[in-house]
This record gives structure tokens, C-alpha cells and sequence, in this order.
């Protein structure tokens, strides 16, 4: 009688007991998801954000991340308050290091992904609309080519800069240097330009350039062309 008493007992173990291993594993990888999401941000500054080997402007750059791409916190984070006041928070992807929020009352450097997705329209998918219904395209007056490109061109001021200026990846000089343009050289800003104030707070405005080599170079060291 022992015998079957204990094969049933088996069978009953192994009945009940992987269903809830499984049950079990299931709350697991959701608690880890969800605690995977509630690290996730955005950054939410169109010039990107620098990440820094330590909380502070000065420390040595780690590289950086690009507007609207996502950035996952560390466990445990918090706010660190550096220099001047501006606050600083840990990351761990895509890469380690510290990125500034902002300033206390002006923190919006980085949203959580939730208010994206929640802020993200959908798009009506109606396969029916006629092609009298689509919206008319009106032609808008155009430059010439050759006039744009006399509108985008400058040349460094010899009086400020007569030792030419730095190409940076960003807008501050504490960014990796790309190269140097002569003083007497020409330069083409992009198309639909405008000054970017220096990413570490320094009382200087950049400008993003296509030629002679794409990069950022300090604005105040150019005129226009001659």
C-alpha cells in the first residue's frame, strides 16, 4: 500500500509543483521588466548630452548621447548636486558615466520613455481616402544654389583668431578635437543654423559647420564672407 501511496504523491508533486516554478518565473522576469523600465529615460536636449567620468563638468569626457536616444539609470540612483548647482545623475547604458539633468527648477534634460510613448500620436491608417482629400503641396520660393551657399558662408575674424579656429564634436571645447581651420580659410555653416550655447555653461556660442570639415567651431571668431 506504501507504494502506490507514494508514486501518487510523486505524481501530485510534479503535477502542482511546475506549474507554480513556472507561475513563479513569470512574476520574476515581469518584476524585472518593469523595474528595467522605471530605469529608462530619454534624453529630451536636441544638442544630445556629454556623459562625464564623474559629476562635474571638469572631469574627463566618456562620450555622449543623441537627442531622443534612451539611456538606462543605475539601481539605487539619485541626485547629485555639482558644481553651480547643476544636477547630475548615474547611468549605465548605452554608457557608463554621469549626465547633467539641469538645474534645480529646469531638470528636463532627461523625461522617463513613458511620457514618450504616452506623447507619441498615432496615425489614422484609413486605406480608403481619396486622392481629392490629400492636402495640396504649395511650392514655396527657393534661392538659388549659389546665393544659399553665400548666405552660409563665413571667414574667420584673423583679429580674434589669427591662429585659426578648433573643430570640435560638440559644442564645447572639453569635446574630441576634429581638426583646425586656417585663418584665411572659408567655412559653410549648416543649413538652418543657429547659435548653440557651450554645453558646460562657458559664456561662449558655438556653431555647427559642413565644410571644410563638419564639426562645431566658436562663433564669435567668424564674419561674414567678403
Amino acid at each position: 500500500m506504501r507504494q502506490p501511496v507514494a508514486l501518487l504523491t510523486l505524481i501530485l508533486t510534479i503535477a502542482l509543483g511546475v506549474p507554480k516554478r513556472a507561475i513563479a518565473t513569470t512574476i520574476k522576469i515581469a518584476q524585472v521588466s518593469q523595474e528595467t523600465a522605471s530605469l529608462c529615460r530619454q534624453v529630451n536636449d536636441e544638442q544630445g548630452l556629454i556623459v562625464q567620468k564623474r559629476p562635474t563638468p571638469n572631469s574627463p569626457t566618456v562620450g555622449t548621447v543623441d537627442a531622443n536616444q534612451q539611456v538606462k539609470l543605475i539601481e539605487g540612483y539619485r541626485n547629485i548636486r555639482g558644481p553651480a548647482g547643476r544636477t547630475w545623475v548615474e547611468i549605465t547604458a548605452p554608457i557608463s558615466g554621469f549626465v547633467s539633468r539641469g538645474f534645480p527648477g529646469n531638470e528636463n534634460n532627461l523625461i522617463e520613455c513613458s511620457e514618450v510613448a504616452a506623447e507619441t500620436p498615432t496615425e489614422p491608417s484609413d486605406q480608403n481616402t481619396s486622392i481629392d482629400n490629400l492636402p495640396t503641396e504649395t511650392p514655396s520660393p527657393t534661392e538659388s544654389t549659389s546665393q544659399v551657399d553665400r548666405n552660409l558662408c563665413r571667414q574667420i575674424d584673423s583679429k580674434k583668431a589669427p591662429r585659426g579656429l578648433a573643430v570640435r564634436t560638440n559644442a564645447t571645447r572639453r569635446s574630441e578635437y576634429k581638426g583646425k581651420v586656417p585663418v584665411d580659410s572659408q567655412l559653410t555653416l549648416v543649413e538652418n543654423y543657429r547659435l548653440i550655447p557651450d554645453r558646460n555653461g562657458e559664456k561662449r556660442k558655438w556653431v555647427e559647420i559642413t565644410s571644410p570639415l563638419s564639426g562645431f567651431v566658436s562663433a564669435g571668431n567668424l564674419v561674414e564672407c567678403d
